[in-house]
């Protein structure tokens, strides 16, 4: 009888193991989404290096996405590029082992953009205009 509920527990402990590491998964990918195509405007994609430059990964990964704008094209395709951004970030996503994440300390994750020119594009700095707010935006919608 013993036998049967350690293995029923077990079973019922993979399950919710699982499911933690789905609902984390889930939770990324919302993130991410929300990044690339709500929180960053279209009319602020020009060469498309600052919505390409997002990387994501457990908190302290090591460097990340930087693109910069020197000599490439503008006028870029707002929706093709953040499809490209959007593409980037799942694959991160599917990088990290959540088992092992939520398995460990360390359950934190970093959404990071390392695009030189990513804070005026958060700022406004040496902008005539303000901001658009990016990583603000994310922080409210997500904590």
């Amino acid at each position: 009888m013993a036998g049967s509920i350690q293995t029923t527990f077990d079973a019922l402990k993979s399950k919710i193991k699982a499911k933690a590491e789905d609902g984390v998964e889930e939770r990324l990918e919302d993130i991410a989404s929300y990044a690339v195509y709500v929180a960053t405007p279209d009319h602020s994609i020009d060469t498309g290096a600052y919505v390409t430059s997002f990387s994501i990964g457990t908190a302290g990964f090591g460097g990340g996405r930087s693109r910069s704008s020197n000599n490439k094209p503008k006028g870029q395709n707002p929706q093709a590029k953040k499809d490209e951004s959007f593409s980037q970030l799942m694959y991160d996503i599917q990088r990290i082992d959540f088992k092992a994440v939520l398995e460990s300390s360390n359950t934190r994750f970093t959404l990071r953009n390392r695009a030189p020119h990513s804070r005026d594009v958060e700022d406004g700095a040496n902008w005539e205009s303000s901001g658009y707010g990016v990583f603000a935006r994310i922080r409210n919608q997500f904590g």
